[in-house]
């Protein structure tokens, strides 16, 4: 019997609604019955995991915890959570609910090691996930350095994230660029898209920004995801 994806979401709804597009799209099906069997649970309601980390909201490992044990208690053989900065609460999550859970951070270290070995990379991320210095404490250890950009840039960043959340679906190669200019400047062209919403406004202006390869963090997981239940 095949295994059965748990996809904690909701953080956001739309970068969720994105992953599960792109493992229907990324696995090799004919029929219904080749695809995946994903049970999502699309907990919008988790507190922001940001505002916790900055100091300012409430800490939001009690709703993820309570809906890894929904996703367990109805039968998902391992776990996923398309939202980089909450993977800031992953070891503890993992062992609370002590089931497999896929790290996508992990993830994004090995696929750019795998492919371009110990660099520096840039990263684009909710201001949460620069704070908890969550890639580091997971892509360091692999061997990568990774390059955060200014703090006026970071706050762009995270500014764009929220746009995202809002409904905003279309941006120019200017919106994208005026995050990108000090990484272009340092000379770093390999970026970590390292929050879910972000491959929303990046990938379709990939033609545009043809001087950066942009590693898209949902991309990896769904594929990794795919892997692990056709292995």
């Amino acid at each position: 019997m095949s295994k059965i994806v748990g996809i904690i979401g909701g953080m956001g709804p739309k970068a969720t609604a994105d992953l599960y597009n792109k493992i229907v799209d990324y696995t090799d099906a004919k029929v219904d019955q080749d695809h995946l069997h994903v049970i999502i649970e699309g907990n919008a309601k988790i507190p922001d995991r940001t505002n916790y980390i900055l100091g300012k909201g409430e800490n939001p490992l009690g709703e993820l915890i309570k809906t890894g044990e929904r996703l367990k208690n109805a039968g998902a053989d391992f776990l996923i959570m398309p939202c980089n900065t909450a993977h800031y609460f992953y070891d503890e999550l993992h062992e609370k609910l002590n089931m497999p859970f896929v790290n996508m951070i992990e993830e994004v270290g090995k696929h750019i090691v795998n492919k371009h070995g110990k660099i520096k990379v840039g990263l684009l991320a909710t201001l949460g996930t620069y704070e908890g210095k969550v890639y580091e404490k997971y892509c360091n250890r692999l061997g990568l350095d990774i390059v955060a950009p200014s703090k006026e840039i970071r706050e762009k960043v995270s500014n764009a994230v929220y746009i995202v959340k809002g409904g905003q679906r279309e941006f120019t190669k200017e919106f994208a660029m005026d995050m990108l200019k000090e990484f272009k400047e340092k000379h770093i062209n390999v970026i970590i898209l390292g929050c879910t919403e972000l491959p929303l406004i990046f990938q379709p202006l990939e033609n545009e920004l043809k001087e950066f390869e942009f590693i898209s963090s949902t991309d990896i997981l769904a594929k990794e995801t795919i892997k692990r239940v056709k292995k």
